[in-house]
């Protein structure tokens, strides 16, 4: 177990400018430069980014995320973000550095690639259709039928604990999940235990991030982010439905009524533990036309004023 390379990714909240449009880039600087002195100590690498004023690190180590160090080092560079966003005048004011996590810990591939998705909308229910489409529905992932390495199914994992192994346990599985009063996928596994993706939990700190291994035994890159190729209606406690908007890092943030929410996507192939990366993976002409609609019917929804058709 030593040898298993773990990868965390960690999403904060922690303030923004103006209101929540977007991190400060001083903030992000100062959590490049700390985490660049724990490499090859208490991290092997890491890499820092950002979706509207959610800010998150993509961490990678041996051992475990309770030992060695890392919530040390993980709090510690929150608390400085922090005091530079209190001395600013733009913080949010938490009292304590809170984040939300995800981890997968594996022995790396001969060719490892992950896929790292971060929203700025917090919402407990945002990846449950994705993750079915891509682990789950042959007609957005065909090597589930057309492949050995996939046709035995996946194991999806929800927040009571709950398993559901697909393809027989499909219809068990959407009447749990399709409802975000009821409860959220956290993890999904192969049939022989190999972790393939992980949500950020918890979910009502931070934001929303996926972490989904591609590739080999695990859907490729383009399956994997063809669910977010139509802009599916989200919400999140205290906001109407909206849809939500796949873009590339350069538009990592909204205007328009404080938003549409949006996604943003990394890729990163890993060798030894370092982050070869990353590729900006919705920075995507095809994806246009999801962006269009996405502005629509943020548009329509925006004409109702008080009347909102989607709380």
């Amino acid at each position: 177990m030593a040898d298993r390379l773990s990868c965390t990714l960690i999403t904060a909240r922690l303030g923004g400018f103006p209101g929540v449009h977007r991190a400060h880039p001083g903030m992000l600087e100062i959590a490049t430069r700390l985490l660049r002195k724990e490499e090859g100590g208490v991290i092997i690498d890491s890499f820092v980014f950002r979706c509207g004023d959610t800010v998150a690190f993509l961490l990678t180590y041996r051992g475990s995320s309770d030992g060695d160090g890392l919530l040390d080092l993980v709090t510690g560079v929150i608390t400085s973000c922090r005091e530079y966003l209190d001395r600013k005048g733009i913080s949010l004011g938490i009292s304590d550095p809170l984040f939300s996590s995800a981890e997968l810990s594996f022995s790396e591939r001969a060719r490892e690639n992950i896929l790292v998705f971060l929203s700025d909308l917090p919402s407990i229910d945002l990846y449950n259709l994705h993750l079915f489409r891509i682990f789950g529905d042959p007609f957005g992932t065909t090597r589930l039928v057309t492949e050995d390495a996939l046709r035995e199914g996946f194991v999806f994992q929800v927040a009571c604990g709950t398993t559901f192994s697909l393809p027989e346990d499909t219809y068990q599985l959407l009447s749990s999940i399709r409802s975000p009063k009821d409860t959220r996928v956290i993890r999904v596994f192969r049939r022989d235990g190999e972790p393939a993706a992980s949500v950020t939990e918890p979910v009502d700190i931070g934001a929303s991030g996926l972490l989904i291994r591609c590739g080999d035994i695990f859907p490729d890159y383009g399956e994997i982010i063809e669910p977010f190729s139509v802009p599916s209606m989200v919400r999140s406690p205290g906001r109407a439905m909206m849809p939500l908007i796949p873009v590339s890092l350069c538009d990592a943030q909204g205007s328009r009524s404080g938003g549409p929410p949006r996604i943003v996507s990394l890729g990163f192939a890993i060798a030894a533990g370092r982050l070869i990366g990353p590729a900006d993976i919705f920075d995507d002409p095809a994806l246009d036309p999801a962006r269009r609609l996405g502005a629509e019917i943020t548009g329509y929804a925006r004409t109702h004023g008080p009347f909102d058709p989607f709380l």
